[in-house]
C-alpha cells in the first residue's frame, strides 16, 4: 500500500532512517514465493518460447507521453504498488516434476531506469528509436521479471513511459486495468494519499488452480463435442491471392498499418446493428469476412477471435492472461445479402460463446490437426474489437496522450483489430506477417475494408458480390507497374510515429493566425489527431501521408469550395505555406514536370532529382528528401501524361518524356554533373533521360535505382508464366458467376480469332525483344538499393541487370524489407543516409575538378603574389 504519512507529520530526517530501517530488514529477509499450476494458456506460450532463439513476438507494452511536471518518485511509487498488486507481474515459470508452474515472489522491486535526451541535439529523432529498443528486447520466462518500465526524458516537461511485459502474463483487457490503475496511483501519491484501489478478491494463481480442477468436470468434454462438430471438414489453410510464398516454417516477422474509420462509418455501424438486431462486433466481422472472401475466393472461411475468458466477476480486476480464442466459422457461398450474411455470424457468434471456457490449446489437442511448422492450426487470420488501452486524457495533474511503437512481429498471417477510441470513433488496424504480404497491400485491403463498410451501411440488402471494392488489376503487368497507394500508420491522438515523433514547433511571439491558417489547424488536427499543431509544422513530418493528403485535401476543398490538387500539399507541406497558396487561389493550378520538394540551404549547385512516371503516387520521394542532408536539394520529375497502365510505354513516349524531363530538369539546374533516381517505370524515363544527356556530351555523376530490374531478357520465361497463370487463376476465381462467364468468353474468342501478332499488351515484346536488340549502354556510375531476395522467376544475377548497361561501376546497397518499402520509413532513412554520402561525394570530386580547371585556365594562380613580382621584375 501506500503510505499515508505526510511530510508535516514525519520530518525529513525521521523518513531518512525508517527507510533505512526497511531497507535493512528487506535485506535480511529472504524472498518468499508462491506455487500455482501454469494455465493451459501459459503452457502453450512457454512451449513457443522454447521452441528457438528468445522473441519479441509475445511482447506487450502500453506507453503513455505524459506532459507537465512529472513527479519521479511518485511515479516511482506508483509502479511499485501496481507490482505488488498483481501477482503476475512478479511471476517467472519453472519445470517442477515435468510440469510447468508459475512461482509468484511475494516481493519485487520496480526499478525505473530514465534516459535523458533533453542535452540530445535531436530528441524528437531519438525517443522514438529508443522506445522501439525497449519494447523488441526479450524476456527470459525462467528468470524475469516479465515487466518492466522505463522513462524517455524529452524534454523538462515532456516524458515518455512504456510499461513492457511478456504475453504470458498480460492481455489486452490488462493492459486497459493497468493504466487505469496507474493513473489513479500516481494521482495519489503525489498528493500523499493512500491507495485508492480495493483489494483484489482472488489472485491469477488462484484462477489457473480452478481452471485445473474445472478441465474435470463433464462439461469440458460437452465443449469439445461442440468444436469436433463445428470444425469438421473445415480447409486447414487460408490463401489469399496476393499472398506471397510461405516458407519451411512459419516466421514472425511483422508490421502494422491502420486508418481511421470516421464519424460518419462509426455511427453508421452502430444504428445498422441496431437495426438487424446484431452487435457492431458482428456487423464488423461480417463486412471482414466478406473481404476475406473478395481476396481468397474461399467461402468457407474460419477466423480467430479472442475473448476476454473473465466469465466470473472476481477475475474482471486481475492482471493476467485470461484471453482465449475461439474459431468463428461461417460459409459465405450462395451469395448472401449484407442482411442475411449478418444473420448468419450472429449464429455461429452466440453459438459459439456460448462454448467459449474450453481454452483453444484443448480444442486443438482434441481436434489433432494435421500441423505444419508453416502456418498456425485451425486459422492463419485473426479479427478483434477492443478499446484503447489510454481512456484519458489525465495522468494525476498530468496531460497524457496514448504512444505506442508500431509492432514489428506478428504471430499470425494477418490480423485486423477495430479500435475504439475514447471518443467511441473506429479505427481499422491490420497486423501482417512482412515475409507474406506487401505494404501497398494491406494498404489495399484497408481502403477496401473502407468501402465495404460504408457500402453495407447504404445498402444492406445487397448481395455480397455485388458490393463495391476496388478490383485489382486482372493482368499481370511488370512488377512495379501499378501506381502504389502507401499508408503509414495513423494516430489515435498518439505521439508515436512510424518515423520520428512530433512535438510541436512555438509560433512566432504575437503573430496573428489568419482565417486561412485557423481553418486549415482544425483540418490537420482532426485528420492527424495531434494536439498543437504549429503552422510551419511540415504535414510529412508529423505523421501525414499520400493517403491521408488525399483526406486533407477533400476535407479543405469541401470547407473553401476551391478546386485543389492532391500535389498541392507537396508544394506546400506546411499551414502557412498551403494558406499562401489558397489566398493566392492557385491550389489548382497543373503541377509543374520539375517540383521541388527540397530547397537546400547551401550554396551547392548539383540537385538530386527524383524520375517518376505520369500517375504514380511519389510519396516515397518525398520522405526521401527528407532524409537527405538539410542542404542537397531534391526535384521531382513528373509529367501529367501520358498515364500508362496494363501495357508498357512505347519507345516514342519513353523518348518524348525523357525530352520533357531534361528540359524541366535544366531550368533547375543548366549543367551537369546530373544526379537521378528512379524506380519501377521511372527507372525506363531516367535511362533514356542519362542516354540523352550523355550524347549531348552531358555528365551524369550518379544514377539512383531502387529495388528495379532491367526491363529486357531479365525474367525467365517458364517461371514468369507460371507467376503469370497462377495471378490470373486467383483473380478469376473471386469474381462473380456471371464476370467469370463474360471472361471466358473473353478468352474464348481471343483463342479463336485470327492470330494478330500485334495484339496482346505488349508485354511479352518489352520483356523478351527478338534477337536483334542491343541494350543500352552509359558512362553513368549505379548505386542500386535492393531487397536480398528477389521474385524467383529472375535470372541470377545480383546486379539485377545493370552491370551489362552500366561503363561505370555498380554499387549495391541490400535493405531488409519489401520493394514498396524501400521508401518508407524506417528504411527510408538508410536509403537517404547512403544516398547522401553518395551526393556529397559527388560535391567534393565536383570541387576539387573546378579547382583544377581554374588553375589550368590561369596558370599564375600556381604562383603566390610574390612570385609573380619576382618574375616580373
Amino acid at each position: 500500500m501506500l503510505s499515508s504519512v505526510k511530510t508535516s507529520e514525519v520530518g525529513v530526517a525521521q523518513q531518512k532512517r525508517l527507510l533505512v530501517e526497511l531497507l535493512l530488514q528487506s535485506n535480511q529477509t529472504e524472498i518468499q514465493t508462491e506455487v500455482y499450476p501454469a494455465s493451459l494458456a501459459q503452457q502453450r506460450l512457454w512451449f513457443l518460447d522454447q521452441l528457438g532463439p528468445k522473441s519479441a513476438a509475445y511482447n506487450v507494452h502500453f506507453g503513455l507521453w505524459l506532459r507537465g511536471p512529472l513527479d519521479m518518485r511518485a511515479l516511482q511509487s506508483s509502479l511499485q504498488e501496481l507490482t505488488n498488486r498483481h501477482g503476475s507481474l512478479r511471476t517467472v515459470f519453472r519445470l517442477e516434476g515435468g510440469e510447468l508452474v508459475q512461482v509468484v515472489a511475494d516481493r519485487l522491486a520496480v526499478r525505473l531506469p530514465i534516459t535523458d535526451l533533453t542535452h540530445s541535439a535531436n530528441p524528437d529523432g531519438e525517443h522514438y528509436q529508443l522506445a522501439k529498443a525497449e519494447v523488441e528486447k526479450s524476456f527470459d520466462l525462467s528468470k524475469g521479471p516479465l515487466f518492466r518500465a522505463r522513462v524517455i526524458r524529452v524534454t523538462g516537461a515532456d516524458h515518455v513511459l512504456l510499461c513492457t511485459m511478456h504475453h504470458i502474463v498480460t492481455d489486452s483487457w490488462s493492459v486497459q486495468i493497468m493504466a487505469k490503475e496507474l493513473s489513479a496511483l500516481y494521482g495519489a501519491a503525489c498528493t500523499q494519499r493512500p491507495s485508492p484501489l480495493p483489494e483484489l478478491p482472488i489472485t491469477y494463481g488462484d484462477y489457473s488452480e480452478w481452471q485445473r480442477k474445472w478441465f474435470k468436470t463433464a462439461k469440458v468434454q460437452e465443449q469439445l463435442n461442440f468444436w469436433k462438430d463445428e470444425l469438421e471438414e473445415a480447409p486447414a489453410v487460408l490463401e489469399l491471392r496476393m499472398q506471397g510464398p510461405r516458407s519451411s516454417e512459419q516466421t514472425f516477422e511483422g508490421a502494422s498499418q491502420e486508418i481511421p474509420l470516421g464519424d460518419e462509418i462509426t455511427s453508421g455501424i452502430k444504428a445498422l446493428a441496431v437495426r438487424l438486431q446484431a452487435t457492431p462486433f458482428m456487423l464488423l466481422l461480417a463486412v471482414f469476412k466478406i473481404l476475406l472472401y473478395r481476396a481468397s475466393g474461399q467461402p468457407d472461411l474460419s477466423v480467430g477471435v479472442p475473448v476476454a475468458g473473465r466469465n466470473s466477476v472476481e477475475t474482471e480486476g486481475l492482471v493476467g492472461f485470461f484471453v482465449n480464442t475461439l474459431v468463428l466459422r461461417d460459409n459465405l457461398s450462395g451469395n448472401p445479402s449484407f442482411t442475411d450474411l449478418v444473420g448468419r455470424v450472429r449464429e455461429t457468434t452466440l453459438r459459439t460463446f456460448a462454448n467459449a471456457d474450453v481454452p483453444f490449446e484443448k480444442v486443438v489437442e482434441f481436434l489433432q490437426p494435421e500441423r505444419n511448422l508453416s502456418y498456425n492450426p485451425i486459422f492463419q487470420v485473426m479479427f478483434s474489437v477492443i478499446k484503447a488501452a489510454v481512456q484519458s486524457d489525465t495522468f494525476g495533474d498530468l496531460t497524457a496522450y496514448s504512444y505506442t511503437v508500431a509492432p514489428t512481429k506478428s504471430i499470425v498471417d494477418l490480423s485486423m483489430t477495430i479500435i475504439e477510441g475514447k471518443g467511441g470513433q473506429f479505427w481499422a488496424q491490420i497486423d501482417h506477417n512482412t515475409n507474406l504480404f506487401r505494404a501497398e497491400d494491406v494498404s489495399r485491403m484497408l481502403a477496401d475494408y473502407s468501402t465495404l463498410l460504408q457500402a453495407v451501411i447504404g445498402s444492406p440488402e445487397k448481395r455480397i458480390t455485388d458490393l463495391p471494392i476496388r478490383k485489382a488489376a486482372a493482368d499481370r503487368t511488370a512488377e512495379c507497374s501499378l501506381p502504389v497507394v502507401s499508408m503509414i500508420s495513423s494516430k489515435r491522438k498518439t505521439l508515436t510515429v512510424a518515423s520520428t515523433s512530433h512535438r510541436p514547433r512555438p509560433e512566432r511571439p504575437g503573430e496573428p493566425i489568419q482565417a486561412e491558417e485557423k481553418l486549415l489547424v482544425g483540418v490537420w488536427s482532426d485528420l492527424l489527431h495531434l494536439p498543437g499543431i504549429g503552422i510551419d509544422d511540415n504535414f510529412f513530418e508529423i505523421g501525414g501521408h499520400s493517403l491521408l493528403a488525399a483526406q486533407l485535401i477533400a476535407q479543405v476543398q469541401s470547407a473553401t469550395g476551391h478546386k485543389i490538387a492532391v500535389s498541392a500539399v507537396f508544394r506546400a507541406p506546411t499551414i502557412r505555406a498551403f494558406a499562401q497558396l489558397l489566398r493566392d487561389d492557385s491550389l489548382a493550378e497543373p503541377d509543374p514536370i520539375a517540383m521541388q520538394l527540397h530547397n537546400g540551404d547551401g550554396n551547392d549547385a548539383i540537385s538530386f532529382f527524383a524520375v517518376a512516371a505520369p500517375g504514380v503516387d511519389t510519396f516515397g520521394f518525398a520522405q526521401l528528401a527528407r532524409h537527405l542532408p538539410p542542404d542537397q536539394s531534391t526535384y521531382k520529375l513528373q509529367a501529367s501524361a501520358p498515364v500508362v497502365w496494363g501495357r508498357p510505354f512505347s519507345s516514342d513516349e519513353l523518348q518524348a518524356l525523357a525530352t520533357q524531363y531534361v528540359a524541366a530538369m535544366r531550368s533547375a539546374q543548366p549543367h551537369g554533373p546530373y544526379c537521378l533516381g528512379a524506380m519501377c517505370e521511372g527507372v525506363l524515363i531516367a535511362q533514356q533521360m542519362i542516354l540523352q544527356l550523355e550524347a549531348e556530351r552531358e555528365e551524369v555523376g550518379l544514377f539512383a535505382i531502387f529495388d528495379t530490374w532491367v526491363l529486357e531478357n531479365s525474367q525467365i520465361r517458364s517461371l514468369w508464366a507460371i507467376d503469370y497463370y497462377m495471378q490470373r487463376f486467383r483473380n478469376f476465381r473471386v469474381l462473380s458467376r456471371d464476370e467469370q462467364f463474360a471472361t471466358m468468353r473473353r478468352v474464348f474468342k481471343r483463342t479463336t480469332a485470327p492470330s494478330d501478332t500485334n495484339s496482346g499488351s505488349g508485354w511479352n515484346r518489352a520483356y523478351w525483344p527478338d534477337k536483334d536488340f542491343q541494350p543500352p549502354r552509359f558512362r553513368a556510375p549505379v548505386l542500386l538499393f535492393k531487397r536480398p531476395r528477389q521474385p524467383f522467376f529472375y535470372v541470377r544475377d545480383p546486379l539485377l541487370g545493370w552491370g551489362s548497361r552500366s561503363m561505370g561501376n555498380v554499387e549495391t546497397c541490400e535493405l531488409n524489407c519489401g520493394h514498396y518499402e524501400m521508401l518508407r520509413e524506417p528504411h527510408v532513412r538508410l536509403v537517404g543516409q547512403t544516398l547522401g554520402n553518395r551526393m556529397e561525394a559527388i560535391r567534393n570530386q565536383q570541387k576539387v575538378h573546378s579547382a583544377r580547371w581554374g588553375l589550368l585556365s590561369d596558370p599564375n594562380r600556381l604562383f603566390d603574389s610574390g612570385t609573380r613580382a619576382e618574375s616580373a621584375a
